[in-house]
Order: C-alpha cells, then sequence, then structure tokens
C-alpha cells in the first residue's frame, strides 16, 4: 500500500472511482431499498489468507483486494436490504499452514459472528479450512482449484476453474505452438500439485499430447538441477510445471542456466504474480500459463485493476481479482438473502445466477453454482507474459491480445 498523504488529484479519482461503482452495483442487481433512521449493525465476513510464511507474497495482494472490495460495496450504500449495512472484513493470518489453518478457522467462526468466509486460494489450506466451515455450517467462497472442493460438501463454493479444467487448457494450449507436443510434466507434491498433474495425465490422450515425463517434487526445493535434467533427458519440447511462487523462479532459471530450448506453460500458481516477473525479469517474456482470472476480462476488471495498482503499484493478479468477485457474490447473496444467518447467505450464494456487475468478474462472464457448489460456467483463460503484464490470449473468445509465438 502507498504511504503518506493522498494527493488531491488521486482523492478526485478514487471518489470517481466509488462513484461508478454505486452505479455498477445499481445495474449489477442491488435494488433500492428504504434505509433505517439509524445505523445498521455491520456485517461480519471472514477472510482466510496467509500474510506470513511461504504464500504470503499471495496473501498480503489478498487482503488488499479484499479491503479494496469491502470498500466499494460500503462506500457504495452497503447491504441495502439489512439497512445500509457496512461489511466489516476480519482477516485471519493461516500462516501458509495446514496446522494453523484449521485453528484459525476454527477461532475465527467461533469468536466472530459470521455470515460468510472468503480464503483461502492454496488448496491444501483450503481443504483443511472448507472441513471446519462445513462442521460449523458457515459459507465458505473460495478461489481454491482443488476438485476435492466439491465433494460432499454444501457450505462450500467455488465460482473459479477447477484443476481438471485448467489441465484441459494447457494441454490446448501446448498445440498452439507445435502440431505434436510432447510434454514433461513436473509437479509439486501438495493437493494443488498432485491433483492438477493428475488432470493433465488423464487429460492428455483425449487431446492428443504425449506426456513424456511424470515427475513430482518437494515443495520449497533448493536446487532444480536434477528436475531439469530429467526434463532435458526425456526430449520434451513442451514443459508444464505445477508450481507456486518460488519454486517456479528457480525452475525458470534453472531452464535458461543449462541452456535447455523448451516451451513452458507455468500453468497457475506462481506464475500469474507480478512477483514472477520482478523475479525473473525478461526470462518471463512469452511464457505462458493459465489462471481463473485477468485483470485485462472485462470493464468491470479493469475499473478495479486500475484503482489496485495506483494504490499498490501493481496490477490486479489472479487470486487477488477473483476475492474482488467473491466479496461482491456475498454482498449480492446477503442482498438477496435479507439476512445475516450463514444458512440463509449460504442458500443465497447457492441461488445466486449472475451475468453483470462486479460479482459476475469471472470468465464468460456468469455465475451460477450447481448442487456440487460448482459455478457450472466456470472455465479458465490462457495468459502469455507481454511486455511485463500478463495478457489474455486463450480462448479465442477471451483472447484480448494475440498470442506471441516463441
Amino acid at each position: 500500500m502507498r504511504k503518506g498523504r493522498v494527493s488531491n488529484e488521486s482523492a478526485r479519482t478514487r471518489r470517481q472511482f466509488l462513484r461508478a461503482t454505486a452505479g455498477a452495483l445499481a445495474a449489477g442487481g442491488f435494488g433500492a431499498y428504504p434505509m433505517r433512521g439509524y445505523a445498521a449493525d455491520p456485517v461480519n465476513i471472514g477472510g482466510l489468507y496467509p500474510v506470513t510464511g511461504s504464500l504470503a507474497q499471495i496473501g498480503v495482494g489478498c487482503v488488499n483486494a479484499a479491503k479494496l472490495a469491502v470498500e466499494m460495496v460500503n462506500d457504495a450504500g452497503g447491504i441495502k436490504a439489512l439497512g445500509g449495512a457496512k461489511l466489516n472484513l476480519i482477516v485471519s493470518d493461516v500462516q501458509s499452514d495446514t496446522t494453523v489453518t484449521r485453528t484459525e478457522t476454527d477461532r475465527l467462526i467461533s469468536d466472530n459472528k459470521l455470515s460468510a468466509i472468503h480464503g483461502c486460494f492454496a488448496s491444501a489450506l483450503t481443504l483443511i479450512a472448507s472441513e471446519v466451515a462445513e462442521r460449523a455450517k458457515v459459507p465458505l467462497l473460495t478461489g481454491s482449484s482443488s476438485d476435492q472442493l466439491n465433494k460432499g460438501r454444501r457450505f462450500t463454493f467455488t465460482p473459479f476453474a477447477r484443476a481438471s479444467q485448467f489441465a484441459e487448457a494447457q494441454l490446448q494450449m501446448s498445440k498452439l505452438v507445435g502440431d505434436k507436443p510432447k510434454v514433461a510434466v513436473i509437479f509439486e507434491n501438495t493437493a494443488f500439485g498432485t491433483s492438477t498433474s493428475n488432470g493433465l495425465r488423464e487429460l492428455a490422450p483425449a487431446q492428443g499430447v504425449e506426456i513424456v515425463l511424470f515427475e513430482p517434487y518437494s515443495a520449497g526445493f533448493t536446487d532444480a538441477s536434477p528436475l531439469i535434467n530429467k526434463v532435458k533427458a526425456s526430449g520434451a519440447n513442451a514443459l508444464f510445471s505445477v508450481s507456486y511462487l518460488n519454486d517456479l523462479i528457480l525452475i525458470v532459471r534453472t531452464v535458461k542456466q543449462v541452456g535447455l530450448d523448451i516451451a513452458i506453460n507455468g500453468g497457475s500458481g506462481g506464475f500469474v504474480i507480478p512477483d514472477f516477473y520482478k523475479n525473473v525479469g525478461k526470462l518471463a517474456e512469452g511464457l505462458q500459463g493459465v489462471a481463473h482470472w485477468n485483470h485485462d476480462m472485462n470493464d468491470d476488471a479493469q475499473k478495479v485493476n486500475a484503482e489496485y495498482k495506483k494504490r499498490t503499484g501493481e496490477f490486479l493478479f489472479e487470486y487477488a481479482g477473483g476475492l474482488v468477485a467473491q466479496t461482491f457474490m456475498i454482498a449480492q447473496a446477503l442482498e438477496n438473502a435479507g439476512s445475516t444467518d450463514p444458512q440463509k447467505v449460504r442458500d443465497a450464494v447457492a441461488a445466486l445466477d449472475l451475468s453483470s456487475g462486479y460479482a459476475a468478474m469471472c470468465p464468460g462472464g456468469k455465475v451460477k453454482f450447481g448442487p456440487d457448489g460448482k459455478n457450472i460456467y466456470a472455465h479458465p483463460v490462457g495468459v502469455q507474459w507481454q511486455n511485463g503484464d500478463l495478457a489474455s490470449v486463450f480462448p479465442q473468445a477471451d483472447a484480448r491480445a494475440p498470442l506471441i509465438k516463441t
């Protein structure tokens, strides 16, 4: 966040943004309700994000985005069905640790009267958080991609693409740069890595893609040379690395150091956040990936991205941008429910059918949850690093820039 006094020009720009937000909320279906003659009690929503530990780079950005989204809702009139009640975001640091995630989720729910929660994004953490939220019967919306979240749960909702969909998109993208792709898949041995890589292996034959190496590794390793030597020996002409930020940085640097000429699709995770480019610089140019959200997808996304960038100096990345949309989904559910009761909010989330406004700010622009809590319209968008920014390049319907072949 930018420090110091905000300039008059910045303040005017911010006021213009918030006025535009108010109009967008009205257009997005937030009906007019008479305001009460007194201040309504705030509505508590929880945020579970790692702002310390190995995943802190993403977690801090998510908290910044969550605060912006709550401010947008509140400055546009709050929850009008509840007398203009303001959203009150209660953030809990899960410290990039599964044990802490369990205790913090339980504490967050026990110590506060919550209507809903959003978080975490890392699948290993979200699977734990969702178990606790399910037992407490508090709705949880998450940007996590693990397909396991859509099995046997009633209070967990996933508005964005699933791991299996990411895998299919990556395989399809491999054919954009070669007729007969031979792919090496390397993946961290966590819920995120294993679910995504298994999807790649299962779907590859139907997509006409040959996987010549399928290799797990321990997340947080310090030497990628043995792994990249296996990639080199496999004869692959494309590399899929299912990794979070620090591992992916090391992998890309090692690929370049050994002089391996190979197309790289970094998938999601660490590949699609600004810190990746900060660390590898020009080495990122032309590299491809997949995301469940990108800041160039529509006008609403670009408006929020512009404000976020003014505040933080960075573009609004996948998990943070998706979190803004999730906040507006919760706000719309509160409007529809006219209640802060988590069971009623859960039912209102399950009944959402959106095609406009910030809550529908997803690839394809639609949100409707099936019985398993999965958005039936969800699909990933293929992205590419171009001139230090992430451009949407795949599929054609979502492309905002042409693919640069490297």
